[in-house]
This record gives structure tokens, sequence and C-alpha cells, in this order.
């Protein structure tokens, strides 16, 4: 098991980084792959020279609170770090030697939004080359599985690494797949009363086209993974979030671009981060694949 890359996961010290440390051990378990922790010291955040404080963070106690977590589980197959540096950048790099990058997200909507923790909206913005997951601290290990993980369908060529992901995940858990593709209608679209069939909107056909043809090479890949359709009129952020309700994962496509700014974030992948009820997994795209590369 030595030989196999690790799942990534980011600690600090606070509740969301041990509910985080939680689901990417499960995540773990289940591909049976080891578990590299690691708590990344921000030396930008130290101003003023001279000598560190008396007492100062040498991150002994984040690693000990993980050693418990990881205790408490019953997952021994981990490795745990210090390390020095941004965040985001640190917990990056590291991925580049990862199958997985796992962090935590605290708070959502609101005002919260103001004061989202910066690593995994960085980490978004960035595109890492793995699996990205964002654990929402309100995401309660606890709870029994809904056994329902959620995708959204775009139609590109880019989105095909979001369904792989998707699919593998559902194959292996036995979960229930639903696949989304969300529209939104122009407020010039015409007029119910010039439609072919006024009981039935319009679009509800192209959304019904799109999803069939995106799908039917990972159905047929996967015959044992049920999966359910839906097209929705309203934004993809809005439709994906209410989905994400009764939903152990929300898989979302992110763009492949690697500039240094959150504007170059997928919006929707964005989106999600402040609103998802439960765990939202962001798969870059860097080369377009199908179901039968």
């Amino acid at each position: 098991m030595s030989a196999e890359l690790p799942v990534l996961v980011g600690i600090d010290g606070s509740r969301d980084g041990l509910i985080a440390l939680t689901w990417a051990t499960a995540y773990a378990e289940l591909h049976q792959a080891p578990l590299h922790a690691v708590y990344v010291l921000d030396d930008e955040r130290d101003i003023g020279g001279g000598p560190p404080p008396i007492g100062a963070d040498d991150g002994s106690e984040v690693l000990d609170d993980a050693l418990q977590e990881l205790s408490q589980l019953g997952f021994r197959d981990a490795s745990l770090d210090v390390r020095h540096g941004h965040p985001a950048q640190v917990l990056l790099k590291l991925s580049e030697r990862s199958r997985a990058l796992v962090v935590g997200r605290r708070g959502m909507g609101g005002f919260a939004e103001l004061v989202l923790g910066s690593t995994s909206q960085v980490c978004t913005a960035l595109a890492t080359k793995v699996p990205l997951i964002v654990v929402p601290d309100t995401w309660d290990p606890a709870t029994p599985a809904h056994q329902r993980i959620v995708a959204g369908v775009d139609g590109s060529v880019e989105g095909q690494d979001a369904l792989r992901f998707a699919f593998e995940l559902a194959a292996a858990t036995g979960a229930e797949l639903l696949c989304v593709h969300a529209i939104e209608v122009r407020q010039t679209y015409p007029d119910p009363n010039n439609w072919l069939d006024p009981a039935r909107q319009p679009w509800i056909d192209t959304a019904d086209e799109l999803l069939i043809h995106t799908l039917e090479g990972w159905t047929a890949k996967y015959p044992d993974v049920a999966v359910q359709h839906r097209g929705v009129a309203d934004h993809p952020v809005l439709v994906l979030a209410r989905e994400s309700h009764d939903a152990d994962l929300v898989v979302v496509g992110g763009q492949g671009r690697t500039a240094f700014s959150e504007l170059r974030m997928g919006s929707v992948a964005r989106g999600l981060l402040y609103h998802s009820h439960c765990p939202v997994a962001v798969i870059r795209s860097p080369a377009a694949r199908s179901p039968a590369s």
C-alpha cells in the first residue's frame, strides 16, 4: 500500500480541519490508499522581526489532535507533516504527488462569504491537477449517508473528467448518481402561448438531449450504476446547492487555468464552495478525455 499515491489533506487545528481529515480518511480507505495530513505554518502571518514568541506554534498540537482523530477512526496508514509557507501553495505543490487533495471550509452564505478560509478558495482558483474535495463544517460523519452523488453536467468536453470521477465513485460506493443540467432561461424567451406544447417547457427537450448524449458512454461503461438525469431551469449554483441537501457529494468541473486569481475559478465551482451543504469535488480537466480513453 505504501507505493500508492496518498490522499492529501490540509489540517489547521480547527474543527473543519478535523472534519476534512475524517472525510479524507474514508476516501483513502475506499481506495486502499495511504493518507498524508499536512499542517502548513503560514510564515507570512509573522509580522515584525526578532525571535519567535514564547509558546510559538510549532504544529505539535495540531498533529497531536490529528493523531488522536486517526486513532479513533482506526486508520493507521497515515503520515503527518508540518510545512512552512503559504497554505494553498504548499498544498498545491504536494498535491502533484497525491491522488486527491482534501481541505475544509468554514461557514456558508451571508457574512460567512466574506470570511471564508482562503485555502479552499485559492486551491480551486489555481486549478489543482488532482481532484479537490472541499468539506464544509456542516458535514457530519455520524449522519447516515444518503447514498447519492450529484454531478453537474454542462455538455462540454472538459466536463468529461468530472463525470469520470462521479461514475467511478458511484460504482465504488454503490451510490445513486443524479446528473443535473441547469439552464438559465432568458426573459426574452418566446411567450408560452407560442410553444408547441404549452404544458411542456421547450428547453427541457434540449436539456434531455444534452444529458442523454453526454451520459451514454458512461452509462454503457458503468451499467451497474443507478443513474438519473434532470434538466432544470435555474442558475447552476442554485440548482446544485439545493440538490446538495440530500447528497453525499456534488461533483463539478473546474477550469484548467493556473493563474493566481479567484476570478479564474469556474463560477459554478466557486459558488458551490460557499453554498453547498455537502462536500464538493472540483475536477480539473488538463486534457479532454472520453469514456473510452
